[in-house]
């Protein structure tokens, strides 16, 4: 059978949506503000007359009123509360129609202790749980700098700069990458084929781990994994044990989680709590033969794919496009781009960095 490899997210291509569906999707959201209006208002209006009430009634301890005075004190903070925040919804409101920030981004600032974001026509609500680590870093002291971000801290650039780097970029000038500034590079070992199962080496892996070691970077390596079973998690750390033997690495073995979205993968409809379990037992099984470890995912890896709780003693290299990150635990490394440019690669490479432990 051909071994059809899985589909690469930096390859796919946006659909372009019909004036339809456009006018569909601004219907959708005018009517989810307006829901959203009402919810906040109602919230906080009800959030601040309690707290003037409680005023209004710690004064009339010390004053004496009637009830009648007290019922029109509380009716008037009641209208009070409600005008400032119908003010304050209305200033988030304004930001977000001016900055072009989008829908997601007044959720995120009007739910400051969910983890918010939009994928498959929803809009995904996860509260943050305070008890596991928390963010490791500072949004502004990320810096862009030449096509890079780094992160700053006290005049010194703290973080480490990387790239990955699988068949995909083709042929590469391994002394032209390490020149540009890079110092570190995540090369794909490999992966198992999403129908078949079976174990594939990336075509360029030996030409490009032998490059990049001798060009004098840091290595590192990831697989793309398919396992369903604690037995296929093994088999693929003893794969990527066997093709790492030649060679000394410094920089993690990361195993990459990610959803197909393909009801012929293999992984279609793998429970999250198989997930996370084969994920582990992946990383448990390098970590004892001597190699540092992460997990790799993105939004969805790391909110519908694996529990996150059961992964508080492993790195996390989170893949997010834009300046800034959004999410709420610490990270390791950072993928912050698939648009990057780099001397010595042709076309787009994406683009890491790694943080500084605070």
């Amino acid at each position: 059978m051909k071994e059809f490899e899985p589909i690469d997210p930096k390859q796919k291509k946006r659909k372009k949506k019909s004036d339809a569906s456009l006018g569909f999707v601004i219907v959708i959201i005018v009517l989810c503000l307006t829901l959203l209006a009402s919810l906040y208002i109602t919230f906080y209006s009800l959030k601040m007359y309690n707290s003037i009430r409680d005023e209004q009634i710690e004064a009339s301890k010390q004053v004496t009123y009637t009830q009648e005075q007290l019922d029109r004190m509380l009716e008037e903070a009641r209208l009070e509360s409600q005008m400032i925040t119908e003010a304050r919804f209305k200033d988030e409101l304004k930001d977000t129609a001016e900055n072009n920030n989008g829908i997601v981004t007044m959720l995120r600032k009007l739910y400051p202790e969910y983890f918010v974001y939009y994928d498959s026509n929803h809009y995904v609500f996860v509260e943050i749980d305070e008890s596991l680590p928390q963010a490791n870093y500072t949004l502004d002291n990320l810096v862009a700098n030449q096509g890079f971000i780094e992160y700053h801290k006290d005049g010194q650039v703290l973080s480490v700069k990387g790239i990955d780097v699988s068949k995909y970029q083709g042929d590469v000038d391994w002394v032209k990458v390490k020149e540009s500034g890079v110092d570190y590079v995540m090369l794909r070992l490999g992966l198992r084929g999403y129908e078949t199962g079976k174990l594939v080496l990336d075509e360029n892996f030996e030409t490009n781990i032998q490059g990049a070691l001798d060009a004098g970077l840091e290595v590192g390596v990831y697989f793309f994994t398919q396992a369903i079973t604690d037995a296929e998690a093994r088999e693929e750390a003893e794969f990527v044990c066997a093709a790492l033997e030649p060679y000394q690495i410094t920089y993690p073995v990361s195993i990459d989680v990610e959803d197909l979205y393909n009801d012929k993968a293999r992984s279609y409809g793998q429970s999250k709590e198989s997930r996370t379990q084969c994920a582990i037992t992946f990383m448990e099984c390098m970590k004892r033969a001597g190699y540092k470890t992460s997990i790799y995912g993105n939004l969805n890896t790391f909110t519908k794919l694996v529990d996150v709780n059961k992964l508080g003693d492993y790195d996390k290299w989170f893949a997010y496009y834009g300046d800034d990150i959004y999410y709420p635990y610490e990270i390791s490394m950072w993928q912050y781009t698939d648009k990057g440019r780099v001397d010595g690669i042709e076309g787009d490479v994406d683009l890491n960095i790694t943080f500084p432990v605070n």
